[in-house]
């Protein structure tokens, strides 16, 4: 397979300056999730000006590009996400945002650009190819429920009899270059929480005539963070909550009160319990303060499992292509994703790739200033083709 290797190599040195070029197109024209058609019509495009097939069952905001192999065998599935994020962008660069307030700030506009890149490959080497290879340009990776769930219970994967998925995520922890693969539980459940407390606003001179939905709200974070606190577990968990609302005056205690949270869990037992309790906490806290408490928890995405023989055959086909002081570990994270969907269906592997370097990357993900080593492409446009065709054998 050395000559396979050494195509794919010299293809990618071919196309990244297209590749680098798609980047800064979806860069510059990003599409928030469960909206992405802009984005979609655009690698649509490029796929089939590059003769490569589309299927368009799947809505206008998803892309499904197919490449037969003209040798027998399964069908591999390759997923990049494709949305961008209500973020306002702060770099001043040619391909900055043109839409005020979104902006591609996670690097889907990279694994966007990287997997067009490996199709355009892929295309070329039908003939080294055994089975199918399924390109999932997937939206709404970033909002609750997701787009992999929606695209599953479409039937993405009986369809095409998909038997193994490989996705990749951006790394600005790591120098360009360098990849990351771990196997097992390696990123955390998530779910959203949404209190809120009522009860009768009024004059805060006059605590008789009111109830004190403010100090519900803060009795109920107090509390929720000592049962936090308190709780044992062999296993690392979060609650925490990021937006609180309180719009009254100086003098006037409001209607209501709300506040915003997550929590993310890797063993599911926690997470059943932690959802049970966190309710009744907040009960308490709106009793004791004369308020009725309303507590709504949102289900989110399950927690990411690599597949271990899959990730095992991965990593060892990586350190094949890019050289083993350019494979590291990837280390357990209470980050979410929507690819443990796959994960829970089909053997899956989710690895990441180094994007810092000449001066950029540096600035983690969800940061208005984020941006990448677009050279970075290169290897990662590659590394997927090479994968794609290995874990086939």
């Amino acid at each position: 397979m050395s000559n396979v290797k050494n195509e794919i190599k010299k293809l990618s040195e071919q196309i990244v300056n297209d590749v680098i070029s798609y980047r800064r197109h979806i860069h510059k024209y990003p599409d928030l999730s469960f909206n992405e058609f802009e984005t979609a019509a655009f690698i649509k495009d490029i796929l089939l000006k590059n003769a490569i097939e589309t299927d368009d069952s799947f809505g206008d905001n998803a892309v499904i590009g197919i490449i037969e192999g003209r040798l027998p065998g399964n069908t591999v599935g390759l997923r990049a996400d494709i949305d961008a994020l209500p973020i306002n962008e702060l770099n001043d660069c040619e391909y900055k945002s043109t839409k005020a307030g979104i902006m591609h700030a996670c690097g889907h506009d990279a694994h966007a650009a990287s997997l067009l890149g490996t199709a355009i490959i892929l295309n070329q080497l039908k003939d080294k190819i055994k089975g199918k290879i399924i390109l999932v340009f997937q939206p709404a990776e970033e909002k609750n429920p997701g787009g992999a769930i929606g695209l599953i219970e479409k039937g993405l994967l009986t369809k095409y009899n998909i038997t193994k998925m490989l996705g990749q995520h951006v790394s600005p922890e790591n120098e360009t270059g360098k990849f990351l693969f771990g196997s097992g539980q390696l990123m955390a459940s998530t779910d959203e929480l949404y209190v809120s407390f009522h009860g009768k606003g009024g004059h805060a001179a006059l605590p008789h005539t009111r109830s004190d939905t403010v100090l519900a709200l803060v009795d109920f974070i107090t509390k929720a963070m000592d049962f936090k606190e308190n709780l044992k577990s062999d296993q690392p968990f979060i609650i925490a909550f990021g937006k609180i609302v309180a719009d009254g005056a100086v003098n006037v205690i409001p209607d209501e009160t709300i506040t915003h949270g997550t929590m993310r869990t890797l063993d599911e037992e926690l997470r059943k319990h932690i959802k049970m309790q966190l309710p009744l906490i907040a009960e308490k806290s709106a009793k004791k303060y004369d308020c009725t408490a309303k507590f709504e928890v949102c289900a989110g995405y399950p927690s990411l499992i690599n597949d271990e023989k899959l990730t095992e055959i991965a990593k060892k086909a990586a350190i094949e292509f890019v050289g083993v002081e350019n494979i590291e570990d990837l280390k357990l994270r209470m980050t979410a994703e929507d690819f443990a969907y796959y994960t829970r269906e089909i053997p899956s592997v989710f690895y990441r790739f180094g994007v810092t370097g000449d001066g950029k990357g540096n600035v983690n993900v969800h940061n208005p200033k984020f941006n990448i080593d677009e050279s970075s492409l290169l290897n990662s446009s590659a590394l997927m083709a090479w994968l794609a065709i290995e874990i086939n054998h």
